[in-house]
């Protein structure tokens, strides 16, 4: 199972001493992708300090919230006790400080649930299975706000090579959809010219943005080849 957030890397640039060796004049800061923080969920926040010659400098950075949407716990970690909207936070050392990073506020991913059959029967005539369809839930009575949310589906490891998801990987993670929608439909795919599996098992995995596991992963597919 993989975790961990992606992070894009921006140089946000602020007021510091352009004219001696070592001194500090950016604040490089790695904000995590999606920049989401779900309820009472925390994420790390990462920046380094640089010189002139965009080189590393010992630093101290603390981080501040902007707005009480979110709340900064420490000196590099960001969470929130509410349940949507926008907060912001900014990297700070000595008098530098960094532009404004925006978050994402949103409901808690509460469960990972498998909301339709979780067997498949592939007959020989067919070359992939039905839908597969793992679904993130929300603590909320709906279900918005919880895109972004990666579900991770694989094939047990003696069915790799022999069976693949579209896109030709043996493992996929794939995101909830951009309005919100809470799950997200795979298909099993024999792979032409290889031995047929008896059954393929697949695994489902759903990690928050915080890299963090959703509760109710590892629950699996059955998919039979006949």
């Amino acid at each position: 199972m993989r975790t961990g957030a992606a992070l894009a890397t921006g140089l946000l640039l602020g007021c510091g001493s352009l004219g001696e060796s070592g001194s500090i004049v950016s604040l490089e800061i790695r904000t995590p992708q999606p920049a989401v923080v779900e309820q009472h969920d925390t994420v790390h926040l990462r920046a380094r300090a640089l010189n002139l010659q965009g080189d590393s400098v010992a630093a101290v950075i603390t981080w501040v919230a902007a707005d009480t949407l979110v709340l900064v716990i420490g000196l590099d970690s960001l969470t929130t006790d509410f349940t949507s909207g926008t907060g912001r936070a900014q990297a700070r050392s000595g008098s530098l400080r960094s532009e404004l990073v925006s978050f994402s506020v949103r409901r808690r991913s509460d469960s990972l649930a498998l909301p339709g059959a979780a067997a498949d029967t592939v007959l020989a005539s067919d070359s992939a299975s039905g839908p597969l369809v793992a679904a993130v839930l929300s603590l909320a009575p709906d279900t918005a706000g919880i895109g972004g949310t990666r579900i991770h589906y694989a094939v047990d490891p003696a069915a790799i090579g022999l069976v693949r998801f579209a896109g030709n990987v043996s493992e996929l993670y794939a995101p909830t959809g951009s309005t919100g929608e809470p799950s997200v439909p795979v298909t099993l795919r024999r792979v032409p010219g290889t031995a047929q599996p008896a059954s393929v098992i697949v695994t489902v995995d759903a990690v928050r943005p915080s890299g963090r596991t959703v509760p109710g992963s590892g629950q699996s597919f059955t998919v039979v080849f006949e």
